[in-house]
């Protein structure tokens, strides 16, 4: 039977997280029909305040969920290097990884243990959160100071992506367009939809320090959406 996939925590692109009890809800559901869920927790270590998220595998009893990991939103995307928690599915994983690459490469993974080991990298986490908070909180403020009235967006509590609803009659390919002329770059709600839906939201990422050339960017980009709105 295929496996289903999902990002439970801070996903990617509106930023949302599952509750404890709506992730014991989907194990029940998985247990109920013997479906296997791959979850994709890449994002799950940048929450801003309070307690790690839990897993969804944290609820798994029979090993139906395959859990994934990596440090490339976390430390540094050329890293490449991630983990599985494969439960039942453990020979399967192996086999796979055999056929697409065979190993690893092992001087990555060695200065990361380092890392790891030298405690560098609970130091970093704790900077990290505090800078994706922060220029979360920025992108925020802008998008309510510089776009219409009738914009609406997400508020998440970690991670690196805001969710932005346009006014009605914004079409987000169309602002994509205007945006990539005059420098800037945005990711248009179709391309997270196999209906080509989400005609008039965007995905902008909030993973880049804050600097006055971002904040001229989202004025300009709310004068375009103001501009297509009218």
């Amino acid at each position: 039977m295929a496996a289903v996939a999902l990002v439970s925590n801070f996903s990617n692109p509106t930023g949302s997280c599952m509750t404890d009890a709506a992730k014991r809800r989907l194990v029940d559901l998985l247990d109920t029909h013997d479906v296997p869920l791959i979850e994709d927790d890449v994002y799950g270590e940048l929450v801003y305040e309070g307690p790690r998220p839990s897993a969804i595998k944290a609820f798994d009893r029979r090993g139906l969920v395959l859990y994934c990991s990596s440090y490339s939103k976390t430390l540094s995307p050329g890293l490449r290097v991630g983990w599985a928690i494969p439960g039942r599915y453990q020979n399967e994983v192996e086999l796979l990884k055999l056929v697409v690459n065979q190993a690893t490469a092992v001087a990555p993974q060695l200065a990361l243990a380092a890392f790891l080991d030298s405690g560098g990298c609970d130091r970093h986490m704790r900077r990290v959160r505090r800078m994706y908070r922060d220029q979360m909180a920025s992108m925020i403020d802008a998008v309510e100071r510089h776009f219409p009235d009738s914009t609406r967006l997400t508020r998440p509590q970690g991670g690196h992506v805001l969710w932005v609803q346009l006014p009605q009659g914004v079409d987000a390919m169309d602002l994509y367009d205007d945006a990539y002329g005059a420098g800037i770059r945005i990711a248009p709600g179709p391309m997270f939809s196999p209906s080509h839906g989400y005609r008039n939201f965007i995905r902008l990422n909030t993973g880049f320090p804050w600097n006055e050339t971002t904040e001229q960017q989202m004025a300009t980009l709310g004068r375009l959406v103001a501009d297509r709105s009218r």
